[in-house]
């Protein structure tokens, strides 16, 4: 990862200072090392990042994986890869998402922090064109997902509203 990736963290910032909603003062989403959401601790008014793939550094979640699209803010129990060459997408990510936990120290409170993530090796196809494609492919699963869970929750709606 350290080769394709600059490997970084979040910064701390207090749950107080975010808001629960979106809004036009606080348009960014706030991460964490939640499970809960996303991991979408609230909005907040500015952002450190833009698309980018973190993890969970510390606690019950260490090693969890998430692709971010779009702008955030993400905080200091999250680590952070940026590529500047495209290899910030969600095949990527899914793809760390399964190995990463292996790599999870388990003395203590479990951790994977950023000198570990930089050494994790992951087999990747070298298009990025091709990873793209593998990253719409999951796009659309986890939609169809989306969509099966509305219809489990309110089983009279139709599968296009």
């Amino acid at each position: 990862m350290g080769d394709i990736f600059k490997v970084t963290r979040g910064q701390v910032l207090a749950a107080t200072e975010t808001s629960e909603n979106k809004t036009d003062e606080m348009p960014y989403p706030v991460y964490s090392s939640q499970t809960k959401n996303n991991g979408l601790m609230g909005y907040y008014k500015d952002y450190l990042f833009d698309t980018a793939i973190t993890w969970t550094t510390d606690g019950a979640n260490a090693g969890t994986v998430n692709y971010r699209g779009g702008k955030f803010y993400s905080t200091n129990v999250n680590g952070v890869l940026l590529s500047e060459e495209g290899y910030t997408n969600k095949a990527v990510a899914e793809a760390l998402n399964s190995v990463a936990w292996k790599y999870v120290s388990r003395v203590g409170n479990p951790k994977l922090m950023n000198n570990t993530m930089g050494d994790i090796v992951i087999s990747l196809p070298l298009a990025i064109e091709e990873q793209n494609e593998i990253s719409g492919f999951l796009d659309s699963i986890d939609n169809l997902i989306t969509l099966h869970q509305r219809k489990e929750i309110d089983p009279n709606k139709k599968g296009d509203e």
